[in-house]
């Protein structure tokens, strides 16, 4: 017997050849009266006949049965053993579950090998499921269900897959049958075992480790781990604990990975915390020069004798080009100030010959004073701080220490590097150095030789490319950069008084880093423009300069709109005052200045007198006189008269234009039009002419 589709059946060697039921020729004849039903014809060796055991006709099935008793329970047994799988499917969902989605109760995760086992046994209970199913399918289209026969092909199934794959569901019937029943209902969390995870089997539980955690954070004392161990075990008998019995069990916990940084700060300090725990960003450098300056002040690793013989150090701000590691700009001075910031970068955008993209630089030294000022917007599209107290995030000291490694310690005097390093060659070697410490260089020595080791820095070799660092800027372009114009240059590095200065009679007196300077407003004749001067005396200005070259400032007026510029002023001519040591050139200038004083009083004399002429309040109208100039000479008075008059000769201020009034005219010409005409006129008048205009 056996099955075809969903239909038992017997075959055709069962009734006639081997079971001799029916003769051959009563088969067919059978057939024809249809008491026998054949689903499928003999075609040949290996695939005979198939007879529908419901249809046969009685007497026949009944001889069946008698001749093969055993037909159907067999038929059963195939049929289990053949649904039976030997095949396990990969279940990528308890991969993962048991992977990133369970923890023990601990918090833990669960170690390689049991997420291994666990995998196995959820596997192997998928193909339970899978005969499961399978068998009830069967048993429904066989018209009968038997649960018992079902749950010996999904028992079946496990031990078949036990013996070829070794998981370890359980043995026992009723055992597996539970656990069985659970996993289609739960999942594959009932799958592990309670042993995982059981506090009961750590040595050192919450209580245990948190006074562990105590005494190894302990300020106050601070102890070592064999003073731990002996505290740990007085206080453990105190507080009714657990005691720990050797130092390999209180190490494994101290120094378990989980457990350090809980500690690591207290004994170690934040950094160190930071340093081992906090998370690092992967970064990748620009692709370009000028897209990225550091900029970083630094010891100069370089000793030199001081004029009482005695070493010194001093220090360097340097300013680098990201891309090429390519150093663009430095300035040495005993410290990190302003002024040595502004003289670097300088010397970097006048290198460069363009603005950079970026600038980044830490908020120490003259940083917050420079970025107050507006110097970092006024070089850089984007100006950014590094993270304080981030060393790695700073390319630049990156740099500082290869530069010290590979260029300096080689000379004697190398002050070594940082006292944070502790390789035996980052050390210098004292002893030599004192002993030798009269053959140091000066400071100005060290300059010029600090100067070849950055040349040699720059040109050699980029551990990245293989091409010269000052060779790689070069031949990089950045296309977002433009060159700087000189008038940048001025926006750029010009520095604005913190505080207004008069200009007064004798110029304008400032002082800058504790020195006094003092200029004046020249035209182009050398002498001082007083056009401009006479209508500024007593004005406040805020001054712009170079501090690299004060040869020339400018005068900006501050205005409730903001500063506007006014003029440009340079350094006042000095003149000695003994004529034995006075100059050709102190001499004319002297002279012309006098006679330009001179003439300047005369022209505002005139304008004046016209002024107060016009308005009626010249003293002349009251029967007074209008006192003149006591340095001019009358002969200078009337030549600059004459030249006023004439218009050759302007006055250096110009008074308020008075309103054209349109008056009839009453064909009264006015005598005079002048103060000299008005004088003129009355020194002819005589008594006579008084007595007449009395009469009117």
């Amino acid at each position: 017997m056996e099955m075809f589709g969903n239909i038992r059946c017997v075959t055709f060697a069962e009734l006639v050849t081997q079971g001799g039921i029916l003769s051959k020729p009563n088969y067919k004849k059978k057939v024809r009266e249809g008491k026998i039903r054949v689903l499928r014809p003999g075609k040949g060796k290996g695939s005979c006949a198939l007879i529908d055991y419901v249809s046969l006709y009685r007497p026949i099935k009944e001889a069946y049965d008698t001749k093969y008793p055993d037909a159907e329970q067999k038929l059963k047994e195939q049929i289990k053993e053949e649904t039976m799988s030997d095949t396990l499917r990969t279940d990528s969902k308890a991969i993962v579950f048991y992977r990133d989605k369970f923890t023990l109760s601990d918090g833990s995760s669960l170690t390689d090998v049991k997420q291994a086992e666990y995998v196995l046994n959820a596997q192997v209970m998928n193909e339970m499921i899978r005969v499961e199913n399978e068998m009830k399918s069967l048993h429904r289209k066989s018209g009968y269900s038997h649960s018992k026969e079902i749950w010996e092909a999904v028992m079946g199934t496990c031990e078949k897959l036990r013996s070829l794959y070794q998981h370890t569901l359980p043995g026992n019937a009723a055992r597996l049958r539970e656990k069985y029943n659970a996993y289609k209902n739960y999942g594959y969390e009932v799958l592990v075992s309670a042993k995982n995870g059981n506090q009961n089997t750590r040595k050192i539980g919450p209580m245990e480790g948190r006074l562990l955690l105590k005494l190894k954070r302990s300020k106050f004392p601070v102890y070592t781990d064999s003073q731990i161990f002996e505290e740990y075990n007085r206080q453990a008998i105190e507080r009714g604990l657990k005691p720990i019995k050797s130092m390999t069990t209180l190490r494994n916990y101290l120094y378990d990975p989980a457990v350090m940084p809980l500690w690591f700060a207290a004994v170690y300090g934040m950094q160190k915390w930071k340093s081992k725990y906090s998370s690092l960003l992967k970064t990748q450098l620009p692709q370009m020069r000028d897209a990225l300056w550091y900029s970083d002040g630094t010891k100069l690793n370089l000793y030199y004798k001081n004029a009482d013989n005695k070493m010194c150090t001093t220090s360097v701000y340097e300013v680098l080009d990201a891309y090429s590691e390519t150093l663009i700009g430095y300035d040495i001075a005993p410290k990190e100030t302003f002024d040595s910031q502004y003289r670097a970068f300088r010397q970097a955008v006048e290198f460069a010959g363009v603005r950079p993209y970026e600038i980044v630089n830490d908020n120490q030294g003259g940083h917050n004073k420079l970025a107050a000022r507006g110097f970092f917007d006024k070089i850089a599209i984007l100006h950014k701080p590094t993270m304080p107290y981030n060393g790695q995030s700073k390319t630049i000291e990156s740099v500082f220490g290869r530069f010290q490694q590979q260029i300096l310690h080689k000379i004697w005097y190398f002050t070594g590097q940082n006292v944070t390093a502790v390789k035996m060659n980052s050390k210098p070697n004292l002893e030599f150095i004192e002993k030798n410490a009269y053959a140091l260089p000066t400071l100005e020595e060290v300059k010029e030789i600090y100067r070849q080791c950055r040349e040699e820095w720059n040109n050699a070799a980029h551990p990245a490319t293989g091409i010269a660092r000052i060779d790689m800027y070069r031949m990089s372009e950045n296309p977002e950069i433009s060159p700087v114009q000189p008038v940048e240059l001025i926006q750029m590095f010009w520095l604005t008084s913190a505080k207004e200065v008069t200009y007064i009679n004798a110029g304008l007196k400032i002082e800058i880093d504790k020195q006094k300077y003092e200029y004046e407003v020249y035209g182009e004749d050398g002498l001082r423009n007083e056009q401009w001067a006479l209508r500024n005396i007593g004005r406040k200005f805020r001054v712009m300069y170079d501090p690299m070259d004060m040869t020339r400032i400018e005068l900006w007026e501050p205005t409730a709109s903001g500063l506007k510029y006014s003029i440009s002023a340079t350094p006042r001519t000095v003149i000695n005052r003994d004529t034995q040591t006075r100059t050709a050139d102190q001499t004319s200038f002297m002279r012309r200045t006098v006679d330009q004083n001179k003439e300047t009083m005369a022209l505002i004399q005139l304008s004046t007198e016209d002024f107060d002429l016009d308005e009626s309040i010249a003293a002349e109208l009251f029967n007074l006189s209008t006192p003149q100039p006591k340095n001019v000479s009358e002969k200078k008075m009337e030549e600059v008269r004459e030249k006023y008059e004439a218009g050759t000769l302007q006055s250096p201020i110009s008074l308020p234009e008075k309103l054209a009034i349109e008056e009839e005219d009453d064909g009264t010409e006015l005598a005079y039009s002048t103060t000299g005409e008005y004088t003129k006129v009355t020194s002819n008048l005589t008594f006579d002419d008084i007595d007449c205009l009395e009469r009117y």
